[in-house]
């Protein structure tokens, strides 16, 4: 593993992440913002300026996603597109499914499954394309 490590290309890391950022971005504060405040239980509050720890914390967490599914593509040996997907398709709904689910079944969660279905979906596609852009700029 050390050695996929220092294979990765750090360039589609940033690159990547930056590109899932964006897609949380959008996700959440455009096409499914009004239900994933329905979701968390707060539909009722006025919209607030989000604080630096919830535009950081997520781009974070994203980045080391993406670390290691960057880690894994060079320790498989993943250069196809095709490889890429089906990697990025079974951290999507294995790992990050999975953890999202876990998170949701939670009693400060007043709507769990709703909360998952706006969540898991978007992790799924952002591990889809954060593979499709590792493999793409190798």
């Amino acid at each position: 593993m050390i050695v996929a490590l220092s294979q990765v290309n750090w360039l589609a890391v940033v690159l990547a992440s930056v590109a899932h950022f964006v897609l949380g971005g959008v996700w959440f504060m455009g096409l499914f913002g009004k239900q994933y405040a329905a979701a968390l239980g707060i539909a009722d509050r006025p919209p607030e300026k989000p604080s630096a720890i919830f535009l950081v914390g997520p781009f974070v967490c994203s980045a080391a996603t993406i670390v290691t599914s960057a880690v894994l593509m060079r320790a498989l040996g993943i250069t196809t597109f095709a490889d890429a997907l089906g990697l990025g398709l079974v951290v999507g709904v294995g790992y990050l499914v999975a953890m999202t689910v876990n998170i949701a079944i939670n009693p400060l969660f007043p709507r769990p499954l709703h909360y998952a279905a706006i969540n898991a979906p978007m992790f799924v596609l952002g591990s889809l394309m954060s593979c499709a852009i590792l493999v793409g700029l190798g």
